[in-house]
């Protein structure tokens, strides 16, 4: 009986650590690239009202108070309407990397609500050619890495193959000595044909993609191939304003002597 009860204390305790860690997790709010979000927060409050970054209670980045409200870093603001019916709404004007984080919700020295900002995943296609350099733009030099699916690959995960930390970057040995990074630029250089794939940018610490290229390397023999397409194409044009001229020349030929009875046909050559 005693074992039982000791089982159900230790089962209790893991349901409330569950909770609590479930509970204490910061939400997401999700937005495009570019566009404007809002960051909700419901709590009446008498005195100053404010956000501020989770890692650092000290960096504000809008506040309010009974008279007005202040956006003490470009592109967030609270309304003080909103301040007075309690809604502590913050509005970030357009979602970029460098708005991308955690934000913590104050009343007074009361720690109301904590949500981060993910913006959704931006695609672009690439095409290159063999050869040439592939740049993949980060747009972040801190806690990324980058992660390679072959076109060719059965593994869904794909593979590490660089990573980037305070503005460091290592890479596994196959890419060491092709790779460089440049601000938050990763160069591949001297692209193969069996480079092309798809390319994922992910956040290391909310584990966010961030980016995907997906990239397609030209074949040379396709690239050889349209050369021809089009060679043909200009031989038949040419062919067909040779057709023309001759008509053209004939036509005027044969008015001329019309209007000519007595003329030979040696005489018109």
């Amino acid at each position: 009986m005693e074992s039982c009860r000791v089982l159900h204390h230790v089962l209790l305790l893991f349901i409330l650590m569950f909770i609590t860690v479930s509970v204490s997790a910061p939400s997401n709010v999700w937005v495009k690239f570019n566009q404007s979000a809002d960051l909700p927060c419901v709590c009446k409050c008498s005195g100053l009202a404010k956000w501020t970054l989770i890692s650092n209670q000290s960096d504000v980045v809008a506040e309010c108070d009974q008279t007005s409200c202040r956006s003490l870093k470009e592109g967030f603001k609270m309304s003080h309407d909103q301040y007075l019916k309690g809604d502590l709404t913050l509005t970030i004007t357009a979602a970029d990397d460098s708005k991308r984080n955690t934000y913590t919700c104050w009343c007074g020295d009361k720690d109301v609500t904590d949500l981060r900002l993910s913006i959704e995943t931006l695609i672009s296609l690439v095409q290159i050619n063999p050869g040439e350099d592939l740049n993949l733009d980060l747009h972040v030099s801190d806690g990324v890495k980058v992660i390679y699916q072959g076109e060719n690959s059965t593994d869904p995960h794909g593979e590490e193959i660089c990573s980037v930390d305070k503005s460091s970057l290592h890479c596994i040995d196959e890419y060491r000595p092709r790779t460089s990074l440049s601000n938050t630029v990763l160069t591949l250089r001297g692209v193969k044909s069996t480079d092309g794939g798809v390319y994922i940018v992910r956040d290391t610490e909310h584990k966010e993609d961030l980016y995907i290229y997906r990239v397609s390397v030209r074949d040379d023999k396709s690239a050889v191939s349209w050369w021809v397409i089009i060679l043909i194409v200009l031989l038949v044009l040419l062919l067909l304003v040779v057709v023309v001229l001759v008509g053209l020349f004939l036509k005027y030929w044969r008015q001329r002597k019309q209007r000519e009875p007595g003329m030979t046909d040696d005489d018109g050559l």
